[in-house]
Formats: C-alpha cells, sequence, structure tokens
C-alpha cells in the first residue's frame, strides 16, 4: 500500500487556535511511515460535544467536512470524536473508509485483556492524575473514551508497564489502515 491520505476531523467548532498544540501533539505521536495525517476542523456546530445532542448538531458539518474530503481525494477519514457523529451518515455518501474512534474503541474493548476499566471523557475531565493512576490497580486494559486524553498514555504506561491504554485516535487509526490494506 502506497502511503495512504488520511484526514482526522475535528467534529466540534472549536477554532484552530484552540486546539492546535493538542493536535499536533497527537499527529506527532499517531505519525506512521506508510500513512499523511492531516487533521481539520469542521468549523460548524457545538465548541464541544458532551452528549447525544451535541453529537447530532455535529454530524451535518462532519458530514459535510467528509464529503469534501473524498472529492479532494483523501484515501479514509477518522472521526476525532468517540460520539462518533456523522460517522454512518458519511458512509451513505462516499467510497472511502470512514472510521469512528468510538466505534473503533469499542471493538478494540470488546477484545481487550481483562479486566477493563473504561474511563468517559466526563471521568477524565479535570481528574487527579495521581488518583486516575491508582485507581487503575489491578486492571489490565484500560480505555480512554474522549479523544482529547491522548496525552494520558504515556503516563499511565509509566505507572504501569504492563497496562495496555486504549487510545480511541491509535485504535482508529490502527482500524483505518487495516481497512485501507484489504482494499
Amino acid at each position: 500500500m502506497p502511503d495512504a491520505q488520511i484526514l482526522f476531523v475535528g467534529a466540534t467548532s472549536e477554532p484552530w487556535s484552540a486546539i492546535a498544540a493538542q493536535v499536533e501533539a497527537d499527529l506527532a505521536r499517531l505519525a506512521r511511515a506508510d500513512a499523511e495525517l492531516t487533521y481539520r476542523c469542521t468549523g460548524g456546530g457545538p465548541a464541544e460535544i458532551r452528549n447525544a445532542h451535541d453529537a447530532r448538531l455535529a454530524a451535518p458539518f462532519v458530514v459535510e467536512t467528509i464529503v469534501a474530503a473524498a472529492d479532494e481525494g483523501f484515501d479514509a477519514v477518522i472521526v476525532d470524536c468517540t460520539a462518533d457523529p456523522g460517522v454512518a451518515e458519511a458512509r451513505e455518501l462516499v467510497r472511502i473508509p470512514v472510521v469512528g474512534a468510538g466505534e473503533a474503541l469499542r471493538a478494540a474493548v470488546a477484545t481487550a485483556k481483562q479486566p477493563v476499566v473504561e474511563l468517559t471523557g466526563d471521568d477524565l475531565r479535570g481528574i487527579d492524575v495521581p488518583e486516575l493512576v491508582a485507581g487503575l490497580r489491578g486492571a489490565r486494559t484500560v480505555a480512554l473514551g474522549g479523544t482529547g486524553f491522548s496525552h494520558l498514555v504515556e503516563i499511565l504506561c509509566a505507572a504501569n508497564p504492563n497496562l495496555v491504554v486504549l487510545d480511541p485516535l491509535s485504535v482508529a487509526l490502527d482500524t483505518c489502515l487495516a481497512q485501507l490494506s484489504r482494499d
């Protein structure tokens, strides 16, 4: 497979200036030799997604961005939100793989080493890191239930080298690359 052109779609109206540092760090961490990763914000919908209502508001902007990406020649798209807004709708409109971070994470959790601790975005917002580490004793796998928490992967792995940390963006990228290699 030649280098795949993969677009990550930020599902909110958050301005680039507010998320650039975090997104650039995520893209650097996710870098693969066989893929060129790009990130684009939809620029519409809610500033953040915390519930199903927010996801419904974001979906049309996500779909529009995915359709444009397919028209521009991207090989695949990953939606940077575990609520997967617009993923199902976009799949009906484009012929490229569309991967939702949430669905990829749920599939990984289903086959993960037990016991698994699943943390929601609400669980992770404002959490005390030492408290988080202490709460994971005995877990073999932890699933980060939000895409804005990739910075915790390194911290959790350093605290427990035997812990498998499922980061939704990493899992989604692996899923995406597997889909592309089958095509």
